[in-house]
């Protein structure tokens, strides 16, 4: 079975080629944020689909055919809205994809129906999409200095007075070794606050058999 800190790491793990190549502005992890959980929810439900109809062995090619013509359907919509950002982003719509199969692929879960997988995958989804956003705006914020947003036939950049240029460390933010460090930061964050989490709990189930201990005697 795997565990949900296991799970996580294998969600955090699998997402570095959805935040690392990425231009380290706001304003496209939105775009990629929408196209990732559309992707989820399509993945969940071939994934239902063909089960149901009990085409397993072909399960693989339908997979990648139907995900991959979402990305390139997407990119086209979004060079008729934004086509700057479809320009910049490039072959990273293709990414959001590969990632969104590799979790679904390894978090199988026919046993409790469609709905309850679906709310289970759209939900973790939610959670990677939190994470993903807020790793890009810091990046947006630090690294260059403005809040940037997609908008119809452009992108809008929204100058802070904060300039990154005087401290070296956050224009690091911008460059893909900082966008590593900045991963690593938020493990090791993560890492240390769920050891303390599971530090207090255990005292308090501890303390909870003691007194219930206490209380036969």
């Amino acid at each position: 079975m795997i565990t949900n800190n296991k799970r996580l790491y294998f969600y955090i793990a699998s997402n570095l080629a959805f935040l690392i190549p990425f231009p380290g502005r706001f304003a496209y992890s939105i775009i990629m944020v929408v196209l990732f959980n559309i992707q989820m929810a399509l993945v969940t439900l071939f994934f239902h689909a063909i089960h149901r109809l009990d085409i397993a062995s072909m399960r693989n090619g339908l997979l990648s055919l139907a995900i991959i013509s979402l990305a390139i359907l997407y990119k086209q919509i979004l060079a008729i809205i934004c086509p700057i950002a479809a320009l910049t982003l490039g072959f990273c719509f293709f990414l959001p994809t590969l990632t969104s199969v590799i979790i679904e692929f390894f978090f199988l879960d026919y046993e409790h129906g469609f709905k309850n997988h679906l709310f289970v995958n759209m939900k973790n989804s939610f959670f990677m999409s939190i994470f993903v956003l807020i790793f890009f705006f810091i990046r947006d914020v630090f690294g260059y200095g403005t809040i940037t947003l997609p908008a119809w036939k452009r992108i809008i950049v929204i100058p802070l007075s904060y300039n990154p240029q005087s401290i070296g460390a956050s224009v690091f933010l911008a460059t893909i070794p900082g966008s590593l460090g900045l991963v690593a930061i938020f493990l090791a964050v993560y890492i240390f606050v769920m050891r303390k989490i599971k530090i207090v709990s255990n005292v308090g189930v501890d303390l909870l058999s003691k007194s219930d201990s206490k209380s036969e005697k």
